[in-house]
């Protein structure tokens, strides 16, 4: 007897899960698509906006306006501190002026109304009645660039900063006023009697002694009586002399000039407006003259007196011009230690290297080598970690300790940039090889490399790198012209005259910001199978419960969604929400987990989530993504 056969009824496929922990060996952009084992860690292929840490990966905080400089016309292009126990300054710099912005009251400028308007606040004659941000903290103008190398420098005598740009005499601070870095020093001279302001820069003479010199800068103590600060000073002004300016300007003067007041810098046929980088190695300053090949250096001890040139054109063997110097400590097999060396770096990418006291001691000053680096990307674009200097150049972020040791050829795999090279090429094809800024924030144990913009175009951003780990994120809508860390906190300097305190509040400017974290893409070990992607989790810790969104991309197309909307208002203990007698203005932030599961749909051959998340909120969100777990079906092999 036949019986029929019985049909099998095929097993109902069961769903598989994948998770991937937080990226923490952070951005990865020259990874081997088809092996994302093949790094150390879980990488990501996109972190934007979010900061790689030991725990998991965090959004970042905002950006808060701090000042305007009155010209928004111009960018800042410099920000530098000076710390003499317990007197901090902070300066910043735009193309004319250089600002005091220690302590800023008006964040932003403000116009409260005209009369034309018929506003109450208007004069009754047109003009505006309003702020400015910096308005009366102007504390030395009159230049062409604000591309300023500043380097503080203690003696005996004091503590100094000494800045230098390229285009205009140098300056001087000595923590109270700003002298001219100029050949014969500067002379004090006491005033009464003012009847018109001089000008600034302006020939001035004495009607009695037939004395000249140019005016630095007029300070007034009173409506009638000040001090002028003259350089170039011909002759001897005498007491009672008649003071009256070349376009501007009168007054008598009092008592006798008060001589080097600030020493002189005297460059012999040059002046310190022909030097555009200042650093110091053994008590020593040295300039590296702009457009040129030669360095030269002060006495020790010393911020003035006769300079010494240090030609190097015979050194450089593919010429160019010198960019920068700074001291570097290199680890001494002999002797044990460290031994301090003085590097010269020229803009074709060639590092000096010498050692010794100073180049006027033969005996003790030599050269260790001539090495290739890479193009160097700015004078300002290097960090310091102990005493190796890593320096941004066209084929990375280059230790130089392994500069000594590696052709140039060779350069990028030991880059401390090396998981983001193929970005960071593409950056300088984009972006050009000048202006780069690089600066450490040692609190938040944090290296920022501030790109300049798109070559006609603007896309603001930043590379960011936990010190730490050595894992890489980037930060969007972030553009520094120049960084500096100022009692603990990171300030950039922006165009339109902005100034911005980094990682603080929720909005960038007042703005919502959005961050996205895409793991790198994984075929789950079947990589001939379709993946049908079903449902998706991000397990998030928050400072509240957040609006945030998970999806799905498939086989390394990386075409992220838009992003969610931000999460609404939030406050434990703000102004109206707490309960009197209970609430704590400094209690610590509650820790909400968010891990709601979600439909993500997709299918492809490889797989990567997607996690997104807006801050639109004054206070933070303070976002960290532990993990992203997925819910999939695989289809049968295709043969």
């Amino acid at each position: 007897m036949v019986y029929p056969r019985r049909r099998m009824q095929p097993k109902p496929r069961r769903s598989q899960t994948r998770k991937w922990p937080a990226p923490v060996s952070g951005w990865v952009s020259n990874r081997m698509l088809s092996d994302p084992k093949s790094i150390e860690g879980p990488g990501a292929a996109v972190m934007d906006n979010f900061f790689p840490r030991s725990t998991g990966v965090a959004l970042r905080r905002g950006k808060a306006r701090y000042a305007t400089l009155e010209d928004e016309t111009l960018g800042v292009e410099a920000l530098f501190t000076y710390h003499d126990g317990l007197n901090e300054q902070m300066f910043a710099a735009n193309q004319t002026t250089i600002y005091d912005v220690t302590d800023v009251v008006f964040p932003e400028p403000q116009d409260l109304g005209t009369s034309e308007d018929g506003d109450a606040f208007g004069d009754g004659e047109g003009n505006t009645i309003g702020w400015n941000s910096t308005t009366g903290l102007d504390v030395a103008g009159g230049y062409t660039s604000g591309d300023w190398s500043v380097i503080q420098f203690a003696t005996t005598g004091g503590i100094y900063l000494v800045g230098v740009n390229g285009s205009d005499l140098g300056f001087i601070f000595d923590g109270e006023r700003f002298y001219p870095a100029v050949g014969g020093g500067t002379t004090q001279l006491n005033y009464d009697g003012l009847t018109e302001d001089f000008v600034n820069g302006e020939t001035i003479t004495g009607g009695t002694s037939g004395a000249t010199a140019t005016l630095w800068r007029q300070e007034a103590a009173t409506d009638t009586t000040g001090q002028l600060f003259l350089y170039n000073v011909t002759g001897t002004f005498v007491d009672d002399d008649v003071l009256t300016g070349e376009t501007a300007g009168e007054a008598d003067a009092i008592g006798a000039p008060i001589p080097d007041v600030a020493p002189g810098m005297d460059f012999g046929s040059l002046t310190s407006a022909n030097m555009s980088f200042v650093w110091s190695y053994k008590n020593r300053l040295y300039f590296a003259q702009k457009n040129s090949l030669s360095a030269w250096y002060l006495d020790v001890d010393s911020i003035g007196g006769t300079a010494t040139e240090f030609p190097m054109g015979g050194i450089f063997a593919n010429g160019g011009s010198l960019m920068f110097g700074q001291r570097w400590s290199l680890e001494s097999g002999g002797s044990g230690g460290l031994s301090e060396q003085n590097i010269f770096v020229s803009t074709e990418g060639e590092v000096a290297i010498y050692q010794g006291t100073s180049p006027d001691e033969a005996s003790t000053w030599s050269l260790v080598g001539v090495y290739r680096i890479g193009a160097p990307l700015g004078k300002r674009a290097y960090i310091r970690g102990g005493g190796d200097l890593a320096i941004a150049t066209s084929v990375g972020l280059v230790p130089l300790s392994k500069a000594i040791s590696l052709d140039v050829t060779a350069m990028n795999v030991a880059s401390v940039s090396y998981k983001i090279a193929d970005a960071w090429t593409e950056a300088v094809n984009l972006r050009g090889e000048q202006n780069w800024q690089c600066m450490i924030w040692p609190e938040r144990k944090m290296a920022l490399v501030a790109l300049p913009d798109m070559v006609g175009g603007s896309d603001p951003v930043m590379f960011v790198s936990n010190t730490e780990t050595g894992a890489w994120g980037r930060y969007t809508n972030w553009q520094g012209l120049s960084m500096t860390v100022f009692r603990g906190q990171l300030y950039f300097g922006s165009p339109l005259g902005r100034i911005y305190q980094a990682e603080t509040g929720g909005l960038d400017d007042g703005e919502t910001y959005s961050g996205a974290v895409v793991p790198l893409f994984d075929d789950m070990e079947f990589s001939a199978g379709a993946k049908i992607g079903k449902m998706a989790r991000a397990r998030v810790r928050a400072s509240t419960r957040i609006v945030d969104s998970v999806s799905l991309l498939s086989d390394y197309n990386v075409d992220l969604p838009p992003a969610p909307d931000a999460t609404g208002v939030f406050a434990s203990n703000s102004w109206g929400t707490g309960v009197w007698g209970q609430s704590k203005w400094d209690s610590e932030t509650p820790s909400v987990i968010n891990q709601e599961w979600r439909s993500a749909g997709t299918i492809g051959y490889s797989i990567a989530p997607v996690y997104q998340v807006s801050s639109g909120a004054p206070a933070p969100i303070d976002v960290e993504l532990i993990d992203i777990e997925m819910l999939y079906d695989v289809a049968e092999a295709v043969t």
